[in-house]
């Protein structure tokens, strides 16, 4: 049997219209290129079927859409795609903060310098960096609890792992370390200011193994931008700080 041989335009066409159909879930292209890290010019000419992207920046994209290089030889509907995450449903349902409310105006994907203070009669100042990944179905945060904290120095023991969703302009993010160890919830409003990089609100701090240790404090988030260089120094800081209160 014979196959038809589509040229390159043909097939550039293709990955610009399924690449145009993937992104209609998100409001602005800007944000999306942002998110994906690639420059808005080029996105466009890969949305117009004007060029294919390079192999590094077609896993990039085939990654953050979850889906495979198929998208640029097959229409998007042709193509099994797998079902939508949990999550992405419970969100938008339960509540009200569905994948495309949490926008990167409220709170953009990249990362965080957070810093709890104690209130009365609860602990001294806490250090961590923060990071948040936009991903099609849901918001995530990743960070570390701070070493000498009582946690052994092992890194998959320190790992703290959650969610961000909204409610209006409210934020909360709710993380834990493995099996809902020493979990928090904070609750956080971007600044008034026009384009703030900092949020201000309530760490509600949990324990599982001591209920007497649960505390409320006061958090601030000032955000740092989405390179991981931009975020070192303030991951030393955090540890400095951390050294000079032992």
């Amino acid at each position: 049997m014979t196959m038809s041989i589509r040229s390159p335009d043909e097939l550039r066409q293709m990955f610009g219209a399924n690449l145009r159909q993937l992104s209609r879930q998100y409001s602005s292209v800007s944000e999306l290129c942002r998110q994906l890290g690639i420059n808005r010019t080029q996105f466009n000419r890969y949305l117009a079927g004007e060029s294919f992207p390079r192999p590094d920046v077609l896993d990039r994209i085939c990654r953050f859409f979850e889906v495979d290089a198929r998208i640029l030889l097959r229409p998007l509907e042709e193509i099994e795609t797998p079902p939508e995450h949990p999550a992405a449903s419970a969100l938008t349902e339960f509540l009200g903060s569905g994948p495309s409310t949490l926008t990167e105006n409220l709170l953009p994907a990249g990362f965080y310098y957070a810093t709890e203070t104690g209130l009365d009669g609860s602990p001294a100042t806490r250090h961590r960096l923060i990071h948040t990944r936009r991903l099609p179905q849901c918001t995530l945060v990743r960070s570390y609890e701070p070493e000498n904290d009582g946690i052994p120095a092992d890194t998959t023991r320190r790992e703290v792992q959650g969610i961000a969703a909204c409610a209006g302009r409210q934020i909360f993010i709710l993380m834990s370390s493995r099996a809902a160890q020493n979990s928090r919830i904070y609750l956080v409003t971007r600044g008034a200011e026009e384009n703030s990089e900092r949020w201000r609100g309530i760490a509600i701090c949990l324990s599982k193994t001591n209920a007497q240790a649960t505390t409320m404090r006061r958090i601030s988030l000032n955000y740092l931008g989405t390179q991981a260089k931009a975020a070192l120094p303030a991951a030393r800081a955090a540890k400095r700080f951390k050294q000079s209160a032992a």
